[in-house]
């Protein structure tokens, strides 16, 4: 008996600290974390010293107008600062601005330049944009295989909507084309450093 009394009230303690728990958790979530000023303030700070990650976080910030005034102009500057230093998630997102002219005057080629760069560095949305830059533009049954051998590598990097354009391009082409695609996709993105 006093067992099962003594297991009720653990139960009733563990839900109330439960309640308790989530309740805090509810309410961190709505208030502004501490330091907040000291933390936007860094973010400026060290966006404008060079760093590139804070340059990117930053970029993010005046891209979507959270907890600061939006100005995709400004994003734009801060995604090229920090793509410049091989930033790839910079890379992208100032790529994607470029090919949309969000924020910033419209240039494919530098978009597929630094879709390219991203891609090479194994980012996968990066490899699917430049896929299908790569697809719409395809002349010729070469600049397919590479076209294509992007997406394989997109859908390799978990990006969903890949397999399903890769099964409808599986239908369009030959199976030449896929097999040379696939065998493409299979090169290392970096050449091996020499064996010694």
């Amino acid at each position: 008996m006093r067992r099962r009394a003594a297991g009720r009230f653990h139960a009733a303690a563990l839900v109330l600290l439960s309640c308790v728990f989530l309740s805090g958790v509810a309410l961190a979530q709505n208030a502004p974390p501490s330091g907040y000023t000291a933390t936007l303030r860094w973010y400026h700070e060290q966006a404008k010293a060079g760093n590139p990650m804070a340059q990117f976080l930053l970029g993010i910030k005046y891209e979507t107008g959270t907890d600061v005034p939006r100005d995709l102009a400004l994003a734009a500057e801060l995604f090229e600062q920090a793509a410049r230093k091989g930033h790839k998630d910079a890379q992208f997102k100032l790529a994607s601005m470029l090919e949309a002219g969000r924020g910033i005057a419209v240039d494919r080629d530098a978009a597929e330049a630094l879709y390219r760069a991203a891609a090479f560095e194994d980012h996968a949305p990066a490899q699917y944009n430049m896929s299908l830059m790569l697809l719409s533009a395809a002349r010729d049954e070469d600049a397919l295989v590479e076209g294509l051998s992007w997406l394989i590598r997109a859908g390799r990097g978990g990006i969903s909507l890949a397999e399903g354009l890769l099964e409808k391009w599986g239908e369009t082409v030959s199976e030449n084309v896929m097999a040379r695609a696939g065998e493409f996709s299979e090169l290392p993105l970096k050449p091996e450093p020499p064996v010694r």
